[in-house]
């Protein structure tokens, strides 16, 4: 089996869709799991404030809402194209703009550099892919 464009933004959709569909563990754990794991990543102790749980399990939330929509897009690449294209720009976009706001807050220097690689890689070849589908579409036509 030759693996098409169509194929690996298939793959690509489901590889980055998953990892976001393990934050339903942080959307449902003990605020004290939540404390420990952010002392253990060496940012300090956790706020204990009504604001900083909700925002983490909405946070938390939304990830695992996001990774459900790149399976869905995943299952239908040519419906959901102009959708998958405008994910990954503003994903982009996104991940560029909470560099500077996660520096701006003291984030660590590599949790920045990996969002912003991992963001850039990830919906850049989702977009490069779809150019591909696109001219491969073109040419059997």
């Amino acid at each position: 089996m030759q693996k098409t464009p169509e194929w690996w933004l298939k793959l690509l959709l489901r590889l980055w869709g998953a990892p976001p569909l393990l934050a339903i563990v942080a959307f449902v754990m003990p605020h004290s799991w939540m404390a420990a794991v952010h002392e253990w990543l060496g940012m300090g102790l956790l706020p204990d404030k009504p604001i900083v749980d909700y925002l983490a399990r909405y946070a938390s939330a939304f990830s695992v809402f996001y990774g459900v929509v790149l399976f869905v897009f995943a299952g239908d690449v040519h419906r959901y194209a102009r959708l998958i294209t405008i994910q990954a720009i503003l994903i982009i976009v996104f991940s560029a703009v909470g560099a500077v706001f996660g520096w701006r807050a003291g984030m660590p220097w590599w949790w920045i550099a990996s969002d912003v690689a991992s963001c850039w890689l990830a919906s850049g070849a989702m977009l490069w892919l779809q150019k591909r589908i696109v001219v491969s579409r073109a040419a059997t036509s």
